[in-house]
């Protein structure tokens, strides 16, 4: 009987014996995982998402990417050519008549914006290792467009204006006056030199090439319609036919060498047909 009873006892101690031995590992396992001690909506230490950089903003989290932040320029642009974005703003209507260059607005290739130069005068230099050129250096491609988004919508319009620093023939420099741009499209350009003038199409296209009479300065005219007509000097230079084309201005410089001449662009004026 006895010997029956110490059985049964160590039984019962090597059975709780196991249950303790499992019940440590189990009980710091649900610790570890958080099912145990997680805290309370609104407690303190609770965990709060952290913002992703608007520069990852897309369509189903631009709401809380710009949560109580605004993007910059560049960020903008981004988020609308993305399509997380619609551009709300009223669109920037064509001036009844505009005679001056504007002295803001202005985006560059990079996305900067600048100011024009005094006088009514729009100069665009060339950087040089990235950076601003000083008069007389800078070389390769300079251009600029005016409020980009707001003028998207821009059609049946005249530009005027003159082109001057363009150094004799071969100098190299070159100025570029463009209508219909937008962030899809080129839009229409017409590059003047001393003596020359090339026309391209919205999407880069060479579609005409002249000779002009020599001179320093050229004023350059380009109507759009439901066709582009461009003039020089007050003389026509070409038509094409179109179609529905939008977009706004921008103008652009090219220097072949650091020594060619550095066209800029005045007298403006803009007004709708």
């Amino acid at each position: 009987m006895m010997r029956r009873v110490r059985q049964v006892a160590v039984r019962l101690v090597g059975g709780s014996c196991l249950l303790l031995l499992f019940a440590a590992p189990v009980a710091a396992f649900v610790k570890l995982s958080g099912l145990v001690g997680v805290p309370r909506a609104g407690a303190t230490g609770a965990w709060h998402p952290t913002q992703p950089p608007i520069s990852l903003a897309g369509r189903w989290n631009v709401g809380w990417a710009l949560n109580g932040r605004a993007p910059a320029a560049q960020q903008l642009k981004g988020l609308v050519l993305s399509g997380a974005l619609t551009v709300t703003s009223p669109p920037t209507l064509i001036p009844a008549v505009l005679t001056s260059m504007p002295t803001t607005g202005w985006t560059l290739d990079n996305g900067a914006t600048i100011t024009t130069d005094s006088h009514g005068a729009l100069v665009l230099r060339p950087l040089t290792h990235g950076r601003p050129s000083l008069p007389g250096q800078g070389q390769g491609w300079r251009g600029a467009y005016w409020l980009p988004l707001k003028t998207a919508h821009w059609q049946h319009y005249t530009l005027g204006v003159t082109v001057t620093n363009l150094g004799s023939a071969g100098s190299g420099g070159t100025a570029t006056v463009v209508v219909g741009h937008t962030d899809t499209h080129l839009g229409y350009a017409a590059s003047i030199s001393a003596t020359k003038i090339t026309i391209q199409n919205q999407n880069g296209g060479h579609i005409f090439s002249g000779v002009l009479p020599a001179a320093t300065s050229h004023r350059v005219g380009m109507t759009l319609t439901r066709q582009l007509t461009v003039t020089v000097d007050g003389s026509p230079v070409a038509t094409f036919h179109t179609g529905n084309v939008q977009g706004g201005m921008g103008f652009g410089v090219w220097k072949a060498t650091t020594d060619s001449n550095l066209p800029f662009f005045t007298n403006l004026w803009i007004r709708p047909n």
